[in-house]
């Protein structure tokens, strides 16, 4: 519609200014050479225009042949273009559907009418994984690797990183994952990744830079970052520990407390460090505030090893008494005292506080270690074999006792750590009752824990 306006505004103009000639009439006269030449004015207004309109003719016509053969080699392109992408379009759906051999030959064909681009590369790689074919697969992604385009580069480090966590090569995934962070480090999943990778093979400090920016983005919610960080801290100030530098082991395990007060690895951790440094007295005040809210066997383990060297039986009782006093009604507190009553052959009280907890303190129900205990009572005190086979028989049917257990496989662990030995996940065990099902750590997978460190 709006064309056809402007043509009619355009022959309106054109009439007018051709009634505008007519009602003036006129002549030019032309004198060149001593030849005089005389036109009516209107013919040599038509003239001039019609030379204008065959200069503008011409002048398009040979700009048409001048670009012809770039117009045509363009139109050629665009034509390739367009069905390169209509190839990589039926592989995707190829892809999508499970048909290998069409997302195979329409990569073939994707790859020789797109040749500027990688998503050919991508769509065969694709292929041949959906076909089981892994060699040819990497061998793509390998390519995809090697262009100068770093979103290419990223694609193709991306499915090899996929290839080695399949394969469980952590170390190749670790390298990988690196390189692929340089190129989009705030890339989200590839934090978590690089994460998840750096606690597996115990890189504790990279995954606490790790942490940071995963927390900084979002990547791990600030609710699981503390408990996290300690976890990571808990393991260096072991390694520190290990490699003799104690002042490094201790500020660490103070700041894993920091993060998680109420973390009883952590509150062990740091008190079992002061009493090698020389400060047993400040462990034991670490302890001492722990049990008031939350006894545990692993304080009293450390508490115990807090005093002398050769200590006498019953000063060790004596010392038990003050954390027992911190929470007397508790399990843990009657049972810490119980045993090194026992030690102390002191049959009469560890027999008293034995026989609380087997009645149900605090409404807990008693668990295998009580009769345990009182089975070595029995056999200790009264020398009766029989008494103790009942305690033992009791014990058989008792609930479990509470240990670390990982929330993931169920594995029992003897100690926290913050990978878990059988499955290698991080920061998943919990102090708890086991399953029935429950087992003990993986021996292949502790003897391949010094090979990751």
């Amino acid at each position: 519609m709006r064309a056809t306006l402007l043509l009619l505004l355009y022959l309106a103009i054109l009439v007018a200014f051709a009634v505008w000639l007519t009602d003036r009439p006129g002549t030019v006269e032309i004198v060149w050479q001593g030849y005089v030449i005389e036109f009516e004015f209107g013919i040599l207004v038509l003239g001039v225009g019609l030379l204008m309109a065959v200069s503008a003719v011409s002048y398009r016509l040979w700009r048409a042949l001048v670009h012809a053969p770039a117009g045509f080699r363009k139109n050629r392109s665009v034509s390739r273009r367009e069905r390169g992408y209509q190839a990589l379009t039926g592989g995707m759906v190829a892809i999508a559907a499970g048909d290998a051999e069409a997302a195979k030959r329409a990569a073939r064909k994707a790859d020789t009418l797109l040749e500027d681009t990688a998503l050919p590369l991508l769509l065969s790689a694709q292929a041949a994984q959906l076909s089981g074919n892994d060699t040819e697969a990497h061998r793509h992604f390998e390519a995809m690797t090697e262009r100068p385009d770093p979103f290419t580069e990223f694609l193709g480090l991306r499915g090899l990183l996929t290839e080695a966590m399949r394969a469980e090569d952590w170390l190749g995934a670790h390298t990988l994952a690196s390189r692929a962070r340089a190129l989009r480090p705030e890339t989200p999943w590839l934090i978590r990744t690089c994460f998840e990778l750096e606690v597996r093979l115990r890189k504790w400090v990279e995954a606490q830079t790790t942490l940071a920016q995963a927390v900084r983005t979002d990547v791990i919610p600030k609710t699981d970052a503390g408990y996290y960080g300690a976890a990571i801290r808990v393991e260096r100030s072991r390694e520190a520990e290990a490699a003799g530098d104690l002042a490094v082991a201790i500020e660490l395990a103070r700041e894993a407390l920091k993060l998680q007060p109420s973390m009883i690895p952590a509150v062990a951790r740091e008190a079992a460090l002061f009493g090698r440094d020389g400060k047993a007295r400040q462990g034991a005040k670490l302890v001492e505030r722990a049990w008031a809210t939350n006894p545990h066997s692993d304080l009293a383990a450390v508490y115990r090893g807090l005093g002398p060297e050769e200590e006498d039986p019953i000063a060790l009782v004596k010392r038990m008494e003050k954390l027992h006093k911190l929470n007397p009604d508790h399990p843990e507190s009657l049972l810490a005292l119980a045993e090194v009553e026992l030690e102390a052959q002191l049959w009469g009280a560890a027999r008293s506080h034995l026989m609380r907890v087997e009645a149900g303190s605090e409404g807990r129900p008693a668990t295998r270690r009580v009769y345990h205990l009182l089975a070595r009572l029995e056999a200790a005190e009264n020398d009766d074999s029989g008494a103790a086979r009942d305690w033992l028989q009791r014990a058989a049917s008792a609930p479990e006792d509470p240990a670390w257990v990982c929330d993931v496989c169920g594995t029992v662990s003897p100690m926290w750590t913050a990978l878990c030995d059988n499955c290698g996940s991080f920061a998943t065990l919990r102090w708890r009752t086991p399953s029935r099902a429950a087992h003990l750590p993986n021996p292949a997978a502790q003897a391949l824990l010094p090979e990751m460190a």
